[in-house]
């Protein structure tokens, strides 16, 4: 537990990669190329996407977590731009990253151009404003490895510090919020799948189709703007794919990502953001408890509404 409460060195060593990339010295950037270089597989057994819409703040920091990572599996890594217009496209070429290029915004069409895209047995989804650690990979392919009758492995998430927001009152938030997942896993576990941190068999994904959905968010999907979005591509997918099996939480540290708090902390204060879900969510818990009809679906859209 007290684990939470304080940020790992593993990440204080990423979060030295959070400046201007342009500013990172040649040999930083090439012992980046070289790390990433691993992820090249011809024949992967896993695929990892990562879907981008101008991260050039946060992508050398998260492509730095990968190239430190543990390789167990022959692996592939995938970043999807989608209509980039910072220097997000520089950073890839120059670390010489596996990259797809989507037209269509949105992230539902970045993460289905992403797995068309892949070869691996086992699909991986992550962001690129998320560090992730040394053993992700095979925290999260394990499980999938050893069960059948698992189809979807997702892992839990701790903030990055920012704004003058303590490390401490995070952690007190994400247990509080890792609460209400507990509550949500009775009769509405997909709506824990995040799309930082989930994975499944590729087959099996193609196959459900989660991705293809008739809206789709956008990356800053700020509710109230005229691009918000309520439908999630995520959940979407982990509910399709609970239809075949089980879904499964990755407990283990080794499949915590850390990410950032600037969404979290959009509503002004910890405290606004931890009332609003808190409200939010309270008309919800009969549903997460007891079940019943699953509402607020792009299966329940018709062609006129969209």
């Amino acid at each position: 537990m007290t684990k939470r409460f304080r940020v790992p060195a593993w990440v204080d060593h990423h979060d030295m990669m959070h400046s201007a990339w342009k500013l990172h010295q040649l040999e930083d950037i090439a012992k980046l190329r070289k790390g990433l270089s691993r992820f090249r597989a011809t024949q992967p057994v896993v695929s990892i996407v990562i879907p981008v819409w101008n991260e050039e703040a946060n992508l050398v920091r998260t492509l730095s977590s990968f190239a430190a990572m543990q390789v167990p599996f022959e692996t592939e890594l995938i970043v999807v731009n989608n209509n980039s217009t910072d220097s997000t496209a520089e950073i890839l070429e120059a670390l010489e990253v596996k990259t797809v290029f989507e037209p269509r915004q949105g992230i539902a069409h970045a993460r289905l151009a992403g797995l068309r895209a892949a070869r691996g047995i086992y699909h991986l989804c992550g962001d690129g404003d998320s560090l992730y650690p040394p053993d992700w990979i095979a925290a999260m392919v394990q499980p999938l490895v050893r069960d059948e009758t698992i189809t979807c492995v997702y892992g839990n998430y701790s903030f990055l510090p920012a704004g003058g927001t303590s490390r401490g009152i995070l952690a007190c938030y994400e247990i509080l919020a890792e609460c209400l997942f507990e509550m949500r896993r009775w009769k509405r576990e997909f709506l824990n799948v995040r799309g930082a941190n989930f994975g499944f068999r590729r087959a099996q994904g193609l196959a459900v189709k989660g991705f293809e959905m008739p809206v789709t968010r956008v990356f800053d999907n700020a509710e109230g703007s005229k691009t918000f979005v309520v439908f999630g591509e995520d959940g979407r997918m982990g509910r399709k794919l609970g239809t075949l099996g089980k879904l499964k939480l990755v407990r283990t540290h080794r499949a915590r990502i850390w990410t950032s708090s600037r969404r979290l902390l959009r509503d002004g204060s910890l405290k606004n953001a931890f009332g609003k879900r808190i409200k939010k969510e309270s008309v919800r818990l009969f549903e997460y408890l007891f079940g019943g009809p699953v509402k607020n679906t792009t299966d329940q859209l018709s062609p006129a509404t969209h």
